[in-house]
């Protein structure tokens, strides 16, 4: 893969978990607090505003910038994310997933999950049987409180797909959530 073309990739994946583009300082300055908290290892703010065209810039980040970048990100390194992303982008319609996955059939009733993505949307789900889920709280999607629904694996990058969606009398065959960009974080909350 044309690693100029994965680099944008890479941006735009951090811009999707961000929730929008950094186009100011005080933005390229927060993301770079961002990743030295989340990663414990820092990109300078020059590095960030090279990266994302706000200073003009001929070259190629380092090798420890884009590992820092990939890792901000939930992938092990830039050769893991070159790895996910050219798999994702070929004609290949299969590939391995390296980031956080749960398998809900090993969850127990009243284990809850916090999921967030893009524009601030998230919801917490609790288990109220096998692979059967309650939305305790909604924030800017469509899932309500109160929906139950049927659930068996959720992964970091990747949509969320429900099915058998009961919201009192009314029943939904389905819902898919997180399309763009997938899913930002799966927080497990044991009962």
């Amino acid at each position: 893969m044309e690693k100029n073309l994965a680099l944008e990739a890479l941006v735009g994946i951090t811009n999707n978990n961000l929730g929008y583009i950094p186009s100011t300082p005080t933005e390229f300055n927060e993301l770079s607090r961002m990743i030295q908290k989340k990663t414990g290892r820092s990109i300078s703010l020059s590095s960030i505003k090279r990266i994302w065209g706000y200073v003009k810039y001929e070259g190629f980040p380092s090798v420890t910038t884009l590992n820092n970048l990939a890792q901000y990100n939930e992938f092990k390194d830039w050769e893991s994310f070159l790895m996910s992303h050219s798999t994702q982008n070929s004609d290949d319609d299969s590939g391995f997933i390296e980031k956080s996955l749960i398998n809900t059939d090993s969850l127990n009733v009243g284990d809850r999950l916090s999921l967030s993505w893009n524009n601030g949307k998230s919801c917490e789900i609790e288990c109220i049987a096998h692979m059967r889920f309650r939305v305790n709280e909604s924030h800017n999607i469509k899932l309500e409180a109160g929906d139950t629904f049927t659930l068996h694996t959720l992964c970091v990058g990747h949509p969320i797909y429900v099915s058998d969606i009961e919201r009192g009398d009314l029943h939904v065959a389905a819902y898919i959530g997180a399309k763009k960009g997938g899913l930002s974080t799966i927080t497990h909350i044991p009962n």
